[in-house]
């Protein structure tokens, strides 16, 4: 298989590093505990004694002839004294509550610990998906992991100018506004950042500032809307990964941007794929791990090649499809974890099945130890399969997620999909995959927040009459004529009979 593939000259290659894998994750910001509610315990009133008033001398002179008694005031004592501990004891009781409620938002220091550690094993919930880090082991002692991955983002010209305001400013959560209910309750939400998001580092050729095809730049506010949404791992080892290289004379121009946007700006959020420009101690074979409650999962990212910008890496900081390189960060991921998944970028655009090169790889990915394959790149669905390992093992493949996003030029590059598995490691340690599915998706084109994407369930002829496709900022682009009878019978034509329509589903038999 090695004289088949491409692989990179020697002088190309980034030297094999024996530095320990890059494992430290960056601390996100603490969510803010919520405020404590103080319960203020209140002793109740005593009730006023009234004392009869006699006015007649006889009786009050009856009255001190009497003998002192000693000790009449001891009853009332001991019921103040009994009255204040009972008080006491409520309040304490009432404030213990009050702490119990508190602690679920990190309010005590051991709290915010254990929630701050929660955010760097990549546990802890983000907007959109506060569930997250409550994830506990099941009661057997198994646990799961449920990993989501949606396919290509595209930021082209259209795309791009439905998030632009009148002020000048960016916003683009509309793009996922319809996806979120997907997405909650999943441990490990990846996306495939296609598109580089270098930002305004330099005024790009469109009249926005930035650059579609064939060379991208997008605007930074697209990650704010990733992360808000709730995504928590970028794919960046694509074939735009080093566009615009030869326009600087620092061919990482784009990507140190785009690198440090990420470091500063959003820290919880892993992006494999590159070596990190400014860590010194990073290289590209450094192999991210997820873990939760002692359940390591490995995810790996490389790409075919770069667009023909492959000489401009001389660094090596893209993760490539070659051999040498595949099989060192698996060897090295069966070390660091328990399952391994692997998101090739690999195939050819606009081709429904997969091709010889992506049976090839899938089968080392196979004998390597991949659990799971998660491809991407080709812009269009591909089927889904099923593979088998050498000891019986069910690997779970999906040749192609297609567009999540994207004004590509035919309706077939307008329907995704979500791929979903659950991952599941028992108690004795034993690990397989339990559930997998795939649920394909639409881009809905339009204008403004119009521009969006829908499960194919939910997209309707209503919504279909109003995709518009601009084609004055697509020229070289006809107008869509998707519909949601068209788009369900070309799912079954790429997934087969197994895919339920009024589901909007195809699962694994795994």
């Amino acid at each position: 298989m090695a004289q088949q593939q491409r692989r990179r000259p020697s002088s190309e290659r980034r030297p094999s590093s024996s530095s320990s894998t890059n494992r430290s994750r960056r601390r996100a910001p603490a969510h803010a505990a919520p405020a404590r509610h103080a319960s203020s315990t209140r002793r109740p009133a005593s009730q006023a004694s009234y004392r009869t008033r006699r006015d007649s001398s006889a009786y009050a002179a009856q009255v001190r002839r009497q003998p002192k008694r000693r000790g009449s005031a001891l009853p009332i004592i001991v019921a103040v004294v009994a009255l204040l501990l009972v008080g006491l004891l409520a309040f304490l009781f009432l404030r213990s509550c009050g702490k119990g409620e508190g602690s679920t938002g990190g309010s005590s220091a051991q709290d915010q610990a254990t929630v701050e550690q929660a955010q760097q094993d990549g546990q802890a919930g983000t907007e959109g998906d506060a569930s997250g880090s409550a994830s506990k082991k099941n009661k057997d002692g198994s646990v799961d992991i449920d990993l989501l991955m949606v396919g290509d983002i595209l930021y082209h010209y259209q795309v791009r100018m439905s998030g632009l305001k009148a002020d000048g400013s960016r916003n683009y959560d509309h793009v996922f506004a319809h996806v979120l209910d997907e997405l909650k309750g999943k441990d490990i939400k990846v996306l495939n950042q296609e598109t580089p998001l270098g930002g305004p580092v330099y005024q790009g050729s469109a009249p926005d500032g930035y650059d579609g095809y064939p060379e991208f730049n997008g605007p930074q506010e697209i990650g704010d809307a990733e992360v808000k949404a709730g995504f928590n791992v970028a794919l960046k080892a694509t074939n735009h990964a080093m566009d615009h290289s030869g326009s600087f004379s620092d061919p990482y121009t784009l990507v140190r941007s785009e690198q440090q946007f990420w470091a500063s700006e959003h820290p919880e959020m892993a992006v494999i794929g590159q070596a990190k420009l400014d860590d010194e101690d990073s290289t590209v074979n450094d192999v991210y791990v997820f873990e939760k409650d002692g359940f390591k999962v490995a995810l790996l990212n490389y790409t075919q090649d770069l667009n023909g910008n492959e000489g401009f890496d001389t660094l090596g900081v893209v993760s490539m499809l070659e051999e040498d390189h595949v099989r060192e960060t698996m060897a090295k991921a069966r070390e660091l974890a328990d399952m391994i998944v692997v998101f090739p970028h690999w195939g050819e655009e606009y081709n429904l099945e997969p091709v010889e090169m992506q049976y090839e790889w899938a089968q080392l990915f196979v004998d390597e130890g991949a659990d799971v394959i998660i491809g991407n790149h080709p812009h269009v669905i591909e089927p889904v399969t099923v593979l088998e390992g050498e000891d019986g093992n069910k690997v779970p493949c999906y040749w192609s997620t297609g567009n999540f996003i994207s004004t590509s030029p035919s309706d077939e590059s307008l329907v995704g999909g979500i791929a979903e598995v659950t991952l599941h490691k028992d108690a004795d340690g034993t690990c397989s995959v339990t559930s997998a599915e795939f649920k394909p998706v639409i881009s809905h084109i339009g204008l403004d927040e119009n521009m969006t994407t829908y499960l194919i369930t939910d997209w309707t002829d209503e919504l279909a009459s109003t995709n518009y496709l601009n084609t004055e900022m697509n020229p070289d682009t006809d107008n869509t004529t998707l519909t949601p009878e068209w788009a369900a019978s070309f799912c079954t034509q790429v997934l087969g009979s197994d895919y339920d329509t009024k589901s909007g589903t195809i699962k694994l038999d795994v």
